[in-house]
């Protein structure tokens, strides 16, 4: 071969030979490594760097434009001996030899692991472009769509890599290219789980299950049909990884029928457990007669869920006032309509379902109402309580509002709070996410229980930047709450700061449900910055009903900072002469119309009297 090459050069015209071009590179090389050419030339543009096969009229096996000097180009993947030429304006002016040889590798991995299973794999390599570690059968050929790894520019490490779904015999490798360097045998065995969870449960209801399962990355606890494989629209699921104490809440669907609650792992279900979906039941009932703007209580009894509301309607299809049904709590507040005459209260489902009626007369007030509005200096909230706060600092939050970021907005308006209206020294914690990790589910606790030092607090939230395409983990932020607030014994505020919705396939209203069956004295109040969506709303409405609490919307920097104040408000109870609990409401809030009288308004620790006089408005507070 090298007399062929010598003669090839002695046929070259002796006008180019003449030329002063030149180059240098490494004689030997191993596969696909990339190798630096250092040339001179008389011209220095219009040239090329080729590898050649040796074998007369065989294609070229690499190029590179000469850009730089040095010039970088990749060698082959097949070993041999090949020429390294340098050619101006398509003619061969210098060349050399090149020998490529197998590259060397090593992979160390566990002798065997479960189906799916997250193994420590450990590697030496040449790391060339995109090497990577993954997996092929027993001394056979890579098996394309199992877990890999890339490389990079190590030549040493190690990394996670998962096993295949199916048992078996298999290697992990190293693979360059198409070509396979090393590889290391494992044993891949079958997993199973156990799932425990009721056999009945009514439609749109939620229920707890246990399970004992491998727990590998990505594992989940859904709905299938009866022996059938998991699928949407049974109800919700939960990753095992996101759970505690081998324990999860689940939701299901307004589907009746006989379903299975299942262990899924790598897409396959490894436990199930057979439940029955029956259909609910609700009684709601009204006041045979109210007055007309009168505020009043609407019961129910049965399977309610969270999502559920009771409205009233003018029996033509016209809406009028409405409520999201707090689950835990067997009555809704809501205002009779202005104008006298027959309405029917309906209780719906979370699917818009009728699942219960009942009519009710508005008849004229005596005399017109008054109004009530209650006031208050600062939060009564004390050292035993608490005030944690969820902060969406996700991509949306990049977006300006009259040219201010709402991220920037939510900082200054969140700092104001603390500084005016949170007392020093309640407790107080802060959580964020979105702000560390792009295209992540992350959620971090930036602020942790102790009480409240406002210029501490202060500094911190000047810190937090939102983060381009991050995600909204609404549901695990919540879910996270108890380890945050363990040991508070008094009265607890969760305000949710968002600007839109779960995007971590969470079940936010679950995890706030899950909040209330501690037994704690919470209120989860929602505040939606910018929310143009009215279903989103409602969505949102229902969470905050569901956790005893309130949504506020705000639609921009004055809007957020009356929203923010409102959360952490007193919520007081208007009690006629009787003592019966006839209104409720929060300092600072909407004056509520009453009908003249006298009463007593508690609250905060506070209990006030108060008279009403007609179409008068009567301002009372509660120190």
């Amino acid at each position: 071969m090298r007399v062929l090459v010598i003669l090839m050069l002695l046929l070259w015209p002796a006008s180019v030979l003449a030329q002063d071009y030149s180059i240098s590179a490494p004689d030997q090389a191993h596969i696909r490594q990339r190798i630096e050419v250092t040339w001179t030339a008389a011209d220095d543009t219009g040239n090329l760097i080729e590898i050649r096969p040796t074998e007369e009229g065989a294609r070229r096996a690499g190029y590179s434009y000469v850009r730089n000097n040095p010039e970088g180009i990749e060698v082959p993947e097949a070993p041999g001996d090949y020429i390294l030429v340098f050619l101006h304006e398509g003619e061969v002016v210098a060349s050399q030899i090149l020998t490529v040889i197998m590259a060397e590798a090593s992979v160390t991995a566990p002798e065997s692991a479960g189906a799916g299973e997250t193994i420590d794999v450990s590697w030496t390599g040449p790391a060339s472009r995109s090497d990577q570690i993954t997996w092929a059968a027993r001394d056979g050929e890579f098996i394309r769509g199992t877990s890999y790894g890339y490389v990079g520019d190590r030549t040493a490490g190690s990394r996670n890599l998962r096993a295949p779904a199916d048992a078996g015999e298999y290697d992990v490798i190293y693979r360059s290219g198409s070509t396979i360097l090393a590889r290391a045998p494992v044993t891949v065995g079958s997993i199973s789980a156990t799932v425990t969870a009721p056999t009945t449960i009514h439609a749109g209801g939620q229920i707890t299950v246990q399970f004992e399962g491998p727990e590998n990355s990505g594992d989940r606890l859904t709905f299938a049909d009866r022996d059938g494989e998991a699928r949407s629209g049974i109800g919700s699921y939960r990753y095992v990884g996101n759970t505690s104490g081998n324990e999860a809440r689940l939701r299901v669907a307004e589907t009746l029928g006989e379903f299975d609650v299942v262990y899924v792992s790598n897409n396959r279900v490894i436990g199930r457990s057979p439940i029955e979906i029956v259909a609910a039941s609700v009684d709601v009932t009204a006041p045979a007669e109210v007055r007309t703007r009168q505020r009043f209580l609407a019961n129910w009894q049965g399977n309610g869920n969270s999502g559920d509301l009771i409205i009233i309607t003018d029996g033509a299809g016209t809406e009028l006032d409405y409520q999201y049904v707090d689950p835990n709590v067997p009555d809704a507040e809501l205002t009779a309509p202005a104008e006298e005459g027959e309405y029917v209260l309906e209780y719906r489902s979370r699917a818009r379902e009728v699942m219960d009626t009942a009519p009710f007369l508005v008849v004229p007030a005596p005399n017109p109402p008054g109004e009530l509005a209650v006031t208050q200096n600062q939060a009564a909230l004390g050292s035993g309580d608490a005030v944690e706060i969820i902060l969406d600092a996700s991509g949306s939050m990049l977006q300006r509002i009259d040219g201010e970021r709402r991220i920037e907005i939510a900082r200054a308006t969140l700092s104001e709070l603390i500084a005016d209206t949170i007392p020093q020294g309640t407790g107080f914690a802060l959580r964020v996410f979105g702000h560390r990790e792009s295209d992540s589910c992350r959620t971090d606790l930036e602020i942790p229980l102790g009480p409240l030092d406002r210029a501490a607090a202060q500094s911190t939230i000047a810190g937090i930047n939102a983060m381009n395409l991050a995600r909204t983990p609404i549901a695990d932020s919540i879910a996270a709450v108890p380890s945050d607030l363990d040991g508070v014994s008094g009265e607890i505020v969760l305000i949710v700061l968002t600007d839109g919705e779960e995007t971590c396939d969470g079940d936010p209203a679950t995890a706030i449900q899950a909040l209330r069956e501690r037994g704690w004295d919470i209120r989860v109040n929602v505040v939606g910055f910018a929310i143009d969506d009215a279903d989103l709303e409602r969505t949102f409405e229902s969470w905050a009903a569901a956790g005893n609490g309130e949504y506020f919307r705000a639609a921009d920097a004055s809007g957020l900072a009356e929203a923010l104040v409102s959360a952490v408000a007193t919520r007081f109870e208007v009690l006629d002469e009787n003592g019966e609990i006839v209104a409720s409401g929060l300092t600072g809030g909407e004056p509520i119309s009453l009908m003249p009288g006298n009463y007593r308004v508690v609250g905060g620790g506070g209990d006030v009297a108060a008279t009403i006089v007609s179409e008068e408005t009567t301002a009372v507070g509660l120190h």
